[in-house]
């Protein structure tokens, strides 16, 4: 029996109007119609699905189509990262041209709605061939049923003067809310841009947003990518990264995971040209039952490419959250230099963190390292802060707050550095209690 057939959704039944005219995209769907028909939703038999189960996700019949939303310009302005931006609004799934902003783009960049570039040829040869349909997640799910989503494209040599902030919002007005979103991001040579993505539950209501992101780097391009996750705590998030990277080109990852009952991110990139380079840094800060997962990997496939992952947790009550990191360097990759390494602070005995870092080397020319830690705050430092007149309270929220600090002192955006250093101190336990 197939695991499609022990699920009540009605996922393999249901269309789109999406590019159904669109010869390349019809073909996708029907390729990933048939995989997911096949094998449903990925199964705790699947290895990087081991410790996450989707049965309450196939319980659920979703809604595909969302009602009107009501949302005021004031709550769009205030749940985006940055005033100073170029913006991307999507409320509910579907692209809001009255609260985007990119009249204003310089020369050679384009961004648009995916509804809007499926004649780009820089779409029909990117989109989904760097998130693979036959894989163990729900990509296929994502092709089958995608309706909308943002294409970013730079020119050669292009350098923007502000960040592009994609925001996608749940209003609530939904029930039950399925969204596919899927996302192109296509740098030419020599180019450069920030990206920001933010994602937020403006309630507490149930739904899921299943979306995919697909990069193209070109030689000598850099892209900073920021992805900040406010999901409703009911909510099933699920995101996928994926991309690949020509000669002397960079891409920085940063994360930052704080909403969600389910919520999980898969990023993989590969090192295609000598010199690219990639940063993978994550924060997660699970509570209540929230579960979060953060699955990467790294394909070093030439000689002299370098990579650096840095993942933290800060769990507390019954949270749960898993890491699992790969860098696979492959035969030919001699001189690669590669780092990975995940620290984890737990606040509670409830708690619990699964986490797998883990490297495959066919290559004998390396420099590659990695580690895990689990632990819990220093009771030594806890009584120096205490000697020195701070309470309790005040000295665990210090000294988590300082664990933390690592990952957000890497964002280069004074305005979304400060925007997610208040969030994060918001989510922290210690100042929870307080407010």
């Amino acid at each position: 029996m197939s695991r499609m057939m022990e699920f009540a959704t009605p996922f393999s039944t249901l269309s789109t109007s999406l590019g159904q005219d669109v010869g390349w995209l019809t073909s996708l769907r029907k390729e990933a119609s048939t995989y997911f028909k096949q094998h449903g939703l990925p199964a705790k038999k699947e290895e990087d699905w081991k410790y996450t189960s989707l049965q309450r996700l196939g319980q659920v019949v979703w809604e595909h189509t969302s009602k009107d939303s009501t949302i005021l310009a004031a709550d769009v302005e205030a749940v985006k990262q940055l005033d100073d931006a170029y913006h991307l609004v999507f409320i509910d799934g579907v692209y809001s041209d009255v609260y985007s902003e990119v009249a204003s783009l310089p020369a050679g960049v384009i961004a648009l709605p995916l509804s809007e570039s499926l004649d780009r040829v820089e779409v029909s040869t990117h989109f989904g061939q760097q998130a693979i349909i036959d894989s163990p997640g729900l990509t296929a799910l994502n092709i089958m049923l995608v309706s909308e989503g943002a294409v970013i494209i730079l020119d050669d040599n292009v350098a923007i003067d502000k960040p592009i902030e994609l925001v996608f919002i749940n209003t609530g007005n939904t029930s039950d809310l399925a969204t596919h979103l899927h996302n192109v991001v296509v740098l030419g040579e020599g180019s450069a841009v920030d990206i920001v993505e933010t994602h937020i539950g403006l309630t507490d209501a149930a739904y899921f947003a299943n979306q995919i992101t697909e990069v193209v780097l070109a030689a000598d391009s850099y892209l900073k990518h920021y992805v900040v996750q406010q999901a409703s705590k009911a909510a099933f998030h699920i995101t996928h990264l994926s991309g690949k990277q020509a000669k002397n080109s960079i891409w920085q990852t940063h994360s930052v995971a704080l909403g969600g009952k389910l919520a999980r991110q898969d990023l993989h990139t590969q090192l295609l040209g000598e010199a690219a380079h990639c940063v993978m840094d994550g924060l997660y800060l699970p509570r209540g039952e929230q579960h979060i997962d953060n699955h990467t990997r790294v394909d070093h496939a030439v000689p002299n490419t370098t990579s650096e992952e840095l993942y933290k947790g800060v769990l507390d009550e019954k949270g749960r959250a898993v890491f699992n990191g790969k860098v696979v360097v492959h035969q030919d990759a001699q001189k690669t230099d590669a780092k990975q390494q995940n620290a984890n602070l737990l606040l509670s005995r409830r708690c619990e963190i699964d986490t797998k870092p883990q490297m495959e080397i066919y290559a004998d020319d390396v420099k590659c390292a990695h580690g895990s830690t689990v632990g819990q705050l220093d009771e030594a430092q806890l009584f120096f802060l205490r000697a020195r007149g701070l309470t309790e309270l005040e000295a665990r929220n210090l000294l988590t707050y300082a664990f933390v600090s690592e990952v957000i002192d890497q964002v280069t955006i004074p305005e979304l550095r400060q925007s997610l250093t208040t969030l994060v101190e918001k989510s922290m336990p210690a100042v929870a209690a307080t407010t």
